[in-house]
């Protein structure tokens, strides 16, 4: 699609592949897109891959944050490192469930393989970033499990979380202090 503006051809792409309406009570469709190493990780579970897990925002969120480590642990100034530097390629070689588990151990084990090519701020950029993915994950597990004890007959409702909170979402990421650092004026990393 297309428009003018200004006397110059504006393109629009839409991709629509993963949409729902917001009244939509649980997952449509049993389709799953993404690139593996870079899904969230609530996507790379069977569950997921048999289309019983909603898409959300945060998944999103979380895909970009896998993106950025990505990118980190495979270049050094923009230049492909060596195989040997680069632990997380077997990601790409795996199916989704055992790329989440191998991103999940990651995750629990990131202090233990500091990349020496990173400057430290961007490093505890990416630890804190993998932080707040463990956490937030966390998090998410005890609530499910609050539900089962608590509640009689919680295993019977869907897996749809309540309206989801954008803005906290995001929240949790920008509200860390390497974060917050990097988007300083004049930050020497920048």
């Amino acid at each position: 699609m297309w428009y003018w503006k200004d006397g110059k051809r504006m393109g629009v792409l839409n991709d629509y592949d993963l949409s729902s309406l917001i009244d939509d009570r649980g997952p449509r469709g049993n389709e799953r897109t993404g690139t593996v190493p870079f899904m969230a990780l609530d996507l790379l579970t069977a569950e997921a891959q048999r289309g019983e897990v909603k898409h959300l925002y945060r998944h999103d969120l979380e895909s970009f944050m896998w993106v950025f480590i990505w990118i980190c642990f495979r270049y050094r100034e923009g230049v492909l490192l060596p195989e040997e530097l680069r632990p997380l390629d077997d990601w790409a070689r795996l199916d989704a469930v055992a790329c989440g588990e191998k991103k999940s151990f990651f995750l629990r084990h990131i202090l233990a393989q500091p990349p020496s090519h990173l400057e430290s701020t961007v490093w505890r950029f990416l630890v804190q970033c993998a932080a707040v993915i463990e956490r937030d994950g966390q998090r998410r597990h005890d609530l499910e499990l609050d539900k089962l004890l608590l509640v009689a007959g919680a295993a019977d409702q869907s897996n749809d979380e309540e309206l989801e909170d954008i803005d906290g979402c995001l929240l949790m990421f920008t509200n860390t202090q390497s974060w917050v650092s990097f988007s300083k004026p004049g930050n020497p990393s920048q």
